[in-house]
């Protein structure tokens, strides 16, 4: 394995893959700008592993009721554990989520704790 285990793609703990494990990635990596907590955690590789494998990210924490049901999807849909069910970049890049981006007002409490969330991250070195 190569990277963090917070954003390897399953596919790539089976040492067979292709450029869809970097949509996996950009998944992750969207999930956490969303909600400041990586989609697949643990204390240890091992449950970070299995949570990956599992792939079912959860969709509980309070800024998560601020986010729109076309955002949630997109992390859905780059989160789908089957590589050739997961989109492409091209298809990612159509997802109306993307198309449809607009200005909405930014509930700034809901961000200072995504901000608080990361910088816990952060400190305990995920």
């Amino acid at each position: 394995m190569v990277g963090s285990s917070y954003y390897i793609a399953p596919e790539v703990l089976a040492r067979n893959y292709n450029y869809k494990c970097d949509l996996w990635s950009v998944g992750v990596i969207t999930y956490i700008a969303l909600c400041g907590v990586p989609p697949f955690n643990g204390s240890t590789d091992q449950e970070i592993v299995a949570a990956i494998r599992a792939g079912k990210p959860g969709f509980s924490e309070p800024v998560w009721k601020s986010i729109s049901d076309s955002g949630k999807d997109f992390i859905k849909k780059l989160l789908t554990v089957d590589p050739d069910q997961r989109p492409s970049a091209k298809e990612a890049l159509l997802h109306k989520w993307i198309t449809e981006i607009k200005l909405e007002k930014v509930d700034k409490k809901e961000m200072k704790n995504v901000l608080a969330n990361m910088t816990a991250t952060a400190k305990n070195g995920n």
